[in-house]
């Protein structure tokens, strides 16, 4: 429609100024002239400003009062038409701007409808598995996401029935949430000290972010969202889809989806963290092995396993350094601070031959050897336990929503101080 107007104005007054020129040529020849009612039509009809034009410049009807007066009145009179229509378009049809301001008002002002019309709570998930539904959870940890949420108008650009609002949205550094949120995840799925598989729930997963939001303080940051709308019974719709949505969010959804947002690096120490804040009563329940020493003793197999927990607690620690990755898979280095077993069974392994040349050890019954023995790993790990670092490589695979940590045997010993090489050695020199 805009580009039929301006083409019919551009050639109607190109054919007033051809009148003007053609009817000057034939009054100079004596011959049939065009009639002044058919020039004034021309002006009439949006051709004021070609009649205009070619009275000046083929000096033409410039001595006749009806067109030096008629042709000028015809031109303001199309002017201050064109200006009062255009004013009542515009004052009508609200601008895209408009439009798209009030419906960022109501997500500033944390309206529940304006913020579900845009953003799938669905999509703000790692893994998409279903629509969940609007529980308490939810509900707080959008209200947290959105908190600070600003935004600015930059620009607007209108074509026909389409525009395209430029915004400048400020609110929360959305990489570091997610990448905060991830870890969590990542710790909720470990599930220390049980080790068993756990499903997370809808209202889990945003008991998590809401979490998250609450006991870290974000940096503000500026991102960019293009609005694109649609004019409809005159009234601008805007047009959502998923690209608007991440960009209201931030790049939230990119980033919490993203597979790779944490390195292989980052991932194994968050399990190294999370098996260094275990407690003694803790790293039992993760062994899940009772007489873990198989001392056979009624009276002190529970203390010595207390006690190796509580070395294992007091001592362990980890440190991950900087991966290789290939494709999907990745190999970490880890260096492990734990219990020394292979210093502590060699001390141990000096107070049982002590304890050998001793008449106890001949006139004692089995359960009092037993006990005996026991009580002596039990001050061992009392007094003589010391830490170690073991150098071990973890692999860890990216099963396309996260990396994770293959626990190994190999990891596992070196978790428990080289448990099984120190009792190999302990028994070979035994």
């Amino acid at each position: 429609m805009k580009l039929f107007l301006i083409s019919y104005m551009v050639l109607i007054n190109l054919l007033a100024l051809a009148l003007m020129g053609i009817d000057k040529w034939k009054a100079r020849r004596g011959r049939w002239r065009i009639s002044e009612k058919t020039l004034f039509l021309a002006a009439i009809f949006g051709g004021s400003i070609g009649s205009l034009a070619g009275m000046y410049l083929f000096r033409h009807k410039t001595k006749h009062l009806r067109f030096t007066i008629g042709i000028p009145v015809i031109l303001v009179l199309q002017m201050v038409g064109l200006a009062f229509f255009f004013h009542c378009r515009h004052s009508r049809i609200p601008a895209p701007s408009a439009a798209v301001e009030q419906e960022l008002e109501l997500i500033r002002k944390l309206d529940e409808t304006a913020i579900t019309s845009y953003v799938s709570y669905e999509n703000m998930m790692r893994s998409p598995s279903g629509s969940p539904e609007a529980g308490p959870e939810t509900t707080e940890a959008v209200k947290l996401f959105f908190q600070n949420f600003d935004f600015h108008l930059r620009s607007e650009e209108i074509t026909d029935d389409t525009a395209t609002v430029t915004v400048e949205i400020i609110n929360i550094d959305t990489k570091a949430l997610a990448k905060d949120l991830c870890r969590a995840l990542t710790l909720r799925s470990l599930n220390l000290p049980s080790g068993e598989s756990v499903s997370l729930s809808s209202d889990d997963y945003y008991a998590l972010l809401r979490d998250t939001l609450e006991s870290h303080d974000y940096e503000l940051t500026a991102t960019t969202a293009a609005f694109h709308l649609k004019l409809e019974n005159r009234v601008w719709i805007i047009q959502a889809d998923e690209t608007l949505q991440d960009q209201l969010v931030g790049g939230f959804v990119s980033w919490i989806q993203d597979p790779y947002l944490l390195t292989p690096q980052e991932t194994a120490q968050i399990y190294l963290d999370a098996f260094s804040s275990l407690s003694a009563e803790e790293w039992l329940a993760y062994l899940n092995t009772q007489d873990i020493f198989s001392t056979y003793s009624p009276s002190y197999s529970e203390e010595v396993d207390l006690a190796y927990a509580e070395k294992l607690a007091e001592f362990f620690s980890g440190t991950a350094g900087e991966g290789e990755i290939r494709g999907d898979q990745a190999l970490v280095p880890l260096t492990i601070t734990t219990l020394d077993m292979n210093s502590l069974l060699e001390s141990y392994r000096e107070r049982l031959l002590g304890y050998a040349r001793t008449s106890e050890s001949i006139t004692s019954s089995d359960t009092e050897l037993a006990d005996d023995t026991a009580r002596h790993l039990l001050d061992t790990f009392r007094e003589d336990a010391s830490t170690v670092e073991i150098p071990v490589t973890a692999a860890l695979i990216n099963d396309g929503h996260a990396w994770q940590l293959q626990i190994t045997q190999e990891i596992t010993d070196a978790f428990l101080g080289n448990i099984d090489g120190a009792i190999e050695n302990f028994q070979a020199a035994s």
